[in-house]
């Protein structure tokens, strides 16, 4: 296996690259804190692993491939490992990353769904405010969701996620930084042409393939 393909990917055809791997591990955690009774991380893990999954399933390009597999991680892991409570501003870190790099993702999925523009498709500058105001509403949107999902899997789960309504509020304000950086992204991704699919290295820089 060269330099490039090792870093690229298309590996083989089930373990394609590195994000598989990745992929793997967030799943393989589920099932380790499943076995040693811990369901609340493993509901957890197994949630965000199936995220990962369905973003292989459409067939993002790498960068958001990675960018969404990664945030899943990090916040899978980040809960199970006891990073929110042995740094502070972890949590932070979270909240901002995590829209920053799911909205786009989630905006690409429904351009698949032709519900919204495709960021590979010509287009003008329009069209690149819908892309931005569509990717932030998402951002802001998943935010909220995961407030309301900290709030009930204390409940049903027994987490301790959710840590009051100042922390609630601080944390939608940080999600929504971070979908607004998202937005930006992904106007500049569909801006330069890159595509909404995932690429054979050295090929189809800009793609003609259907999304």
């Amino acid at each position: 296996m060269d330099v490039r393909t090792l870093l690229l990917g298309d590996w083989t055809p089930v373990i394609r690259d590195g994000i598989d791997l990745l992929r793997l591990a967030i799943l393989g955690g589920a099932v380790v804190y499943g076995l040693t009774g811990r369901p609340g991380a493993a509901a957890l893990l197994a949630g965000l692993g199936a995220v990962t999954l369905l973003a292989r399933l459409i067939d993002l390009p790498r960068v958001y491939d990675l960018s969404l597999t990664g945030a899943m991680a990090l916040q899978g892991f980040g809960e199970t490992f006891g990073l929110y409570d042995q740094f502070v501003r972890f949590d932070d870190l979270v909240h901002v990353t995590l829209p920053m790099l799911t909205a786009p993702v989630v905006y690409i999925a429904l351009a698949r769904l032709d519900v919204v523009p495709d960021p590979k498709d010509e287009t003008h500058l329009r069209h690149y405010v819908g892309i931005a105001v569509a990717t932030a509403a998402l951002g802001i949107s998943i935010g909220a969701l995961w407030e309301i999902f900290e709030w009930r899997s204390d409940v049903w789960f027994g987490t301790e996620l959710s840590e009051g309504n100042d922390d609630t509020n601080g944390d939608l304000v940080r999600d929504t930084l971070g979908s607004l950086a998202g937005a930006a992204l992904l106007v500049a991704w569909a801006r330069f042409g890159w595509g909404s699919v995932r690429r054979i290295p050295g090929v189809n820089t800009h793609e003609e393939v259907s999304a």
